[in-house]
This record gives C-alpha cells, sequence and structure tokens, in this order.
C-alpha cells in the first residue's frame, strides 16, 4: 500500500499547520483546497479533510485531527 495523503484546507478544517506540527510528520499532508468549501453551502460546525482522496467530515477540528492521525498510524 502507498503512502496516506492528508489534505485540507485552513478555511474547511480550521486547521493550521502549526496544529500538525509534532502530531502528524510534513510527508503525510498538504495544504489546498479540498473542494468543500464553506463558501459552497457546506454544513457549518464541520470539519473537512481529504484522507487518500476521500473526503472526511468531523464535527470538530479535534476530532479531524485524530482521524488524520488514525490514517497514518
Amino acid at each position: 500500500m502507498g503512502k496516506t495523503v492528508i489534505k485540507f484546507c485552513k478555511k474547511c478544517s480550521g486547521i493550521k499547520p502549526k496544529d500538525l506540527k509534532g502530531v502528524i510528520d510534513k510527508d503525510f499532508w498538504k495544504e489546498g483546497c479540498v473542494h468543500a468549501c464553506v463558501k459552497k453551502g457546506s454544513d457549518s460546525g464541520r470539519t473537512f479533510a481529504r484522507i487518500d482522496g476521500k473526503l472526511v467530515v468531523c464535527p470538530s477540528k479535534k476530532e479531524l485531527i485524530k482521524k488524520m492521525k488514525e490514517a497514518v498510524g
């Protein structure tokens, strides 16, 4: 299996790169649009990221970071 790739948008996820420092190695994530932008009518109060291309939606930033960490093992 290949390397896990996580992509997140600061706006949609509320996560900043500094939030992942020491939690998830930089080799596993990149910042950018995940095409689930809050401008396009997404549910407020939700956070978004793509993990290996699959959209992951969580109720909080803390929960999303937990899912990201689980994905990279």
